[in-house]
């Protein structure tokens, strides 16, 4: 094994997965010089994949110049191929699928850089890094060097914020049924909110029992139901005065 070569051909851009994946075996057995002579059926076992893929994407090596193909008689008088990997003339862009006679839509995107990894900028909806101090701030806005691209809520309408700890929780509820917190559902929560404050509740406790319960939002009269508070009579002078009371 050549470790230079293995070191080459995982920066390689061969323009898809599998035939990276073979590159990357046939320089595992290549000697310093550049050399190995595997069988098709032996780098299909190591790679777990089908005999003749392994025929094609060597094909599609040579042709890309990766590396070159030489056959000759084995010890047996059985024809075998040598190999001669060229990962140091390699071009530097991804080979285009067009040009070795491959689909376009067979290959996958590969990274923009060595990495190995695919970058991608996404709208993510992360409320708790642009939560305001209190209740009423108007929400900071995000820092101009941030790669993400944040949604701006206003939680002023609500009487006080939950601790951070008890509304992650209550997020998480939300994004595991795939609910996204937006600025609506906010001004939604409001007049429940208040109306649960007026009854004595905290926001704490209220979020704490959304959490606990899996609920993406709540109205008042579910704390009612879950015997949090008291709903008060329509009619409060039929609770105080009773007209067939004796004493009256």
């Amino acid at each position: 094994m050549s470790m230079e070569l293995m070191v080459k051909a995982m920066k390689a851009k061969v323009g898809n997965p599998l035939r990276k994946l073979v590159l990357i075996k046939l320089a595992d057995n290549a000697n310093d010089s550049g050399e190995c002579w595997p069988s098709y059926q032996y780098i299909a076992d190591q790679c777990e994949i089908g005999k003749s893929t392994v025929r094609k994407h060597i094909t599609d090596l040579a042709k890309a110049g990766f590396l070159s193909i030489e056959s000759r008689k084995g010890p047996k008088g059985n024809l075998t191929n040598v190999y001669t990997l060229t990962l140091c003339h390699q071009i530097a862009h991804p080979v285009s699928p067009d040009s070795i006679g491959m689909p376009p839509d067979s290959t996958p995107p590969m990274p923009p850089d060595s990495t190995g990894i695919s970058h991608s900028l996404e709208t993510v909806n992360e409320p708790l890094k642009d939560l305001p101090a209190k209740a009423g701030q108007a929400t900071p806005s995000p820092s101009p060097t941030s790669l993400s691209k944040t949604i701006e809520l206003d939680y002023s309408s609500w009487p006080a914020m939950p601790s951070q700890p008890i509304f992650k929780d209550w997020l998480e509820v939300r994004k595991s049924k795939r609910a996204k917190l937006t600025q609506s559902a906010i001004n939604r929560l409001a007049p429940q909110l208040h109306q649960a404050v007026a009854a004595g509740l905290s926001v704490d406790e209220v979020f704490e029992l959304c959490a606990a319960k899996c609920w993406i939002g709540f109205e008042f009269i579910w704390l009612v139901n879950a015997g949090l508070v008291k709903k008060a009579p329509a009619d409060w002078s039929s609770a105080v005065f009773n007209e067939g009371d004796p004493l009256l």
